[in-house]
C-alpha cells in the first residue's frame, strides 16, 4: 500500500511472554521465546473530487488498505480501489476491455516478477495472482464509467527479513496502461523473533536498473545503478585472455562478454592499460590485477594476489566476501572474483583510503563500483566523483562492502539488451550477472 508522496502505515510487532497458568514462577525458569506477530497499518482514504468522463480508458486511484508487517512466510490480503474516470467501461473476459493491475516501476519493474506474489512462474511465489506480472483482475463483470472497482490480491512475505515494495498500475489488457499514481505496497518482513530488521538505506533504490541522484555529505552524484538480490543472480567474472598476458592482450566490448556468457547484465572490470595511452604502447590491454575466469575455473594473473595494495571481491555461489588486502584472501574455492584498488567500504563504514590512492583518483571523474550487502549486489557508475566520493554514494545506497573499479573512458554498463552507459573501450575483463 502506498503512494510516493509518503502516506503510509505504521509497522509494529508484539512480543508475548507466556507463563504456565496456575504454576508458581521458578527462579531458574528460562525466559519464553519472543513471538513474531503480523499486523497491518491504517488504510488510505479516497481523495476529494474525482475527474470523470475522460474519453477512452482511464482510472483514478480511490484508496487502499494498510501497509502490512509480516513474519517470514506469512500471507496478507491487500485491497486497492480504482475509480473508472473514463468514458469506456471495463468488461471482464474481453481482451482490449478487461482491467488488471500490473507490476510496475520502480520495484519490481514493468511486467516483472515480484518476490511478494505471483502465479508460481518466472520465479514468483504462487499466491493466486492471474499471472506472475498481473496482480489482480477486475472483481466485477462490468465496471462502468463513474463506478469503483475494489481489487484484492494476496501477498506473501519472503523468507529474508527486510523492507519490500510492490509498485502497481492499472491497465486494460491488450489496449493501454491507465494512469500511474505511484501506488505501491510497503511490506515489512520481521525477523523470526519478531524484531524489526535494520532500517533501509538513506537513499532508496529499486532492484533492476535505475538512474538516480544520490545525495551525500560530499554532494549529490548522478548514479547509474544495477541492483539485484544475491539469491536471484549468478555472478560471473570473465577475461578475454585464457592465459596470463603481458602485452597486446585481447579485449572485447562488454556486449560480447554478455552474449558469450548468457548474461543479462554486466559492467566493466579492473583498471587496465588502454591502447590510446602513450605509456601503454608496450603493454596494451594488460592489467595488474588478478581476475577469476569463471568459465575456466581459474585465476588469471594469480601473481597479483600478492599485491600489498589491491583489494579483492570474491563470490562463492551467492555469498560475496570483500577483502581490503588481497593478502588476506585465504585462496578458498570461489565462483567469481576480481581484484582492483582501493576497497571503499567495509562493514558499512567508509574507509580512509588517502594512503592508497593516487592524484588522479582524487579528482572528480566517472567511476565504477562493485558492492554488496547481505541481500543485494550493486553495480554502479558514479559521474563526477572522486574515488572516495564514489564510496560515499554506495554507502548512501545501503551497500555494506564496496570496491572501486575502472573509470573514465572505460566505463560501460549493459542491461535490458543494450548499453545504459558506454560502450566505452574494449575491455580485457568484465563482471556479469546471469539468471540462476
Amino acid at each position: 500500500m502506498g503512494l510516493r508522496v509518503g502516506r503510509g502505515g505504521i509497522a509494529f510487532c508484539l512480543v508475548i511472554a507466556s507463563m504456565l497458568a496456575g504454576t508458581p514462577a521458578r527462579a531458574d525458569a528460562a525466559p519464553a521465546a519472543a513471538v513474531c506477530t503480523k499486523s497491518e497499518g491504517p488504510g488510505i482514504p479516497p481523495p476529494a473530487g474525482l475527474p470523470s468522463g475522460i474519453p477512452g480508458f482511464h482510472a483514478q486511484w480511490y484508496g487502499q488498505s494498510g501497509y502490512p508487517t509480516l513474519c517470514p512466510g506469512d500471507r496478507s490480503t491487500a485491497t486497492v480501489a480504482y475509480y473508472n474516470s473514463g468514458s469506456a467501461g471495463w468488461v471482464s473476459g474481453r481482451l482490449g476491455e478487461v482491467a488488471y493491475l500490473g507490476t510496475w516501476d520502480s520495484e519490481p519493474g514493468q511486467d516483472r516478477a515480484s518476490p511478494l506474489g505471483g502465479d508460481g512462474t518466472n520465479g514468483s511465489p504462487a499466491t493466486g495472482w492471474p499471472r506472475y506480472n498481473r496482480i489482480a483482475i477486475q472483481p466485477a463483470p462490468y465496471v462502468g464509467p463513474g463506478q469503483v472497482a475494489w481489487f484484492q490480491f494476496s501477498l506473501q512475505a519472503p523468507a529474508q527479513p527486510g523492507y519490500y515494495r510492490l509498485y502497481l498500475r492499472p491497465l486494460v489488457e491488450g489496449a493501454t496502461w491507465m494512469e500511474d499514481f505511484g501506488v505501491f505496497w510497503l511490506v515489512t518482513v520481521l525477523n523470526p523473533d519478531g524484531t524489526a530488521p535494520p532500517q533501509g538505506p538513506a537513499v532508496y533504490s529499486p532492484t533492476g536498473f535505475s538512474h538516480l541522484s544520490v545525495p551525500t555529505n560530499a554532494g549529490t552524484f548522478n548514479t547509474y545503478l544495477i541492483k539485484e538480490r544475491l539469491d536471484s543472480v549468478r555472478v560471473r567474472t570473465s577475461t578475454a585472455n585464457t592465459t596470463d598476458c603481458f602485452s597486446s592482450c585481447p579485449a572485447k566490448p562488454l556486449a560480447q562478454y554478455v552474449a558469450e556468457n548468457g548474461a543479462y547484465a554486466g559492467i566493466h572490470g579492473s583498471y587496465f592499460c588502454p591502447p590510446d595511452y602513450a605509456p601503454c604502447a608496450s603493454k596494451v590491454n594488460t592489467y595488474d590485477y588478478a581476475v577469476y575466469n569463471s568459465a575456466l575455473g581459474a585465476w588469471l594473473n594469480p601473481r597479483h594476489l600478492a599485491n600489498p595494495t589491491n583489494a579483492v571481491a570474491v563470490w562463492n555461489g551467492s555469498t560475496p566476501t570483500f577483502y581490503r588486502r588481497v593478502g588476506s584472501y585465504p585462496r578458498g574455492p570461489v565462483s567469481a572474483g576480481i581484484s582492483n584498488f582501493p576497497l571503499l567500504l567495509q562493514n558499512g563504514v567508509a574507509l580512509d583510503v588517502s594512503g592508497d590512492i593516487d592524484a588522479n583518483q582524487r579528482l572528480r571523474a566517472t567511476r565504477g563500483v562493485l558492492a554488496a550487502d547481505a541481500t543485494y549486489i550493486y553495480l554502479a557508475i558514479v559521474a563526477g566523483a572522486s574515488v572516495p566520493e564514489a564510496g560515499l554514494v554506495l554507502q548512501a545506497l545501503g551497500a555494506r562492502d564496496a570496491m572501486n573499479l575502472d573509470g573514465g573512458g572505460s566505463v560501460a554498463m549493459w542491461i535490458g539488451g543494450d548499453y545504459v552507459v558506454g560502450p566505452g573501450r574494449q575491455l580485457p575483463n568484465a563482471i556479469l550477472l546471469l539468471k540462476p
